[in-house]
């Protein structure tokens, strides 16, 4: 049995590693790449320099995360970041900024810190990628806190899938998707009905809404979407059609 595992390519060949060592069988597929925008990262240092103390900055992703640790003396004194997930929290915190990170690395995981519930005229920066997030934003605004968005990136689909082996349809009997650009993206480059027959690991309600609405009917929800995180509701995945083989 071999899962698909769909995310931005710059993350393939490590998420294919852990798989690997946890001895599950995976084919790690890049359907989109992140590319920096100059012009955004351009107005970095201005917008830093106009910042207040007691700011929160919200880490999307490890590519907004290098970009804050490349401004690391720019920030303004008692700045809080917050992360999204772990690796992004490792950047910030090996450069020696002060960051949370939510045990659960999603925005639902965000949204449930206390931090982040009593936050009337709090200024938040949400450093991410253009589009997406909306429901960080429109709660963090709904609970009364000031927000403004940095999208310091973009996802791009690539011309064609790149994987870290080569694969065949038979072998796959899951995909694993990170995010709603890689389903989308996955429903582009491959037959809809052949997708539509495989069971699916997503990382959250919101994606698992959008895989429904693109017509997969088989769907588990990992905690989060860190390689520990997908290869533990992986683990679930196999051990549950080999007991239903068995019975």
């Amino acid at each position: 049995m071999t899962f698909l595992l769909l995310r931005p390519q710059a993350k393939c060949q490590a998420s294919a590693q852990a798989f690997k060592q946890a001895k599950l069988s995976a084919v790690a597929c890049g359907l989109i790449a992140t590319v920096l925008d100059d012009d955004a990262i351009g107005q970095l240092p201005s917008k830093i320099g106009n910042l207040s103390s007691h700011v929160y900055v919200i880490v999307t992703s490890t590519v907004a995360a290098e970009q804050c640790v490349l401004m690391v003396n720019q920030w303004p004194n008692n700045v809080c970041f917050f992360a999204v997930g772990a690796s992004s929290g490792d950047l910030l915190q090996k450069a020696g900024l002060t960051v949370v990170v939510p045990q659960e690395a999603r925005t639902e995981g965000l949204l449930a810190l206390p931090q982040l519930n009593h936050i009337v005229n709090q200024r938040i920066v949400i450093m991410k990628g253009f589009g997406g997030r909306e429901l960080l934003h429109d709660t963090l605004v709904t609970r009364g806190a000031k927000v403004t968005e940095w999208e310091v990136y973009k996802r791009v689909k690539l011309d064609a899938p790149v994987s870290t082996q080569d694969w065949r349809v038979e072998q796959i009997r899951c995909i694993i998707a990170t995010s709603g650009e890689v389903i989308q993206a996955a429903f582009d480059f491959f037959e809809a009905d052949w997708l539509k027959t495989l069971n699916w690991i997503v990382v959250s309600q919101r994606t698992a809404d959008i895989a429904s609405k693109l017509g997969v009917t088989q769907i588990d929800i990992s905690r989060d979407a860190s390689d520990q995180a997908l290869i533990q509701c992986a683990q679930h995945f196999v051990n549950r059609v080999r007991h239903s083989s068995e019975h």
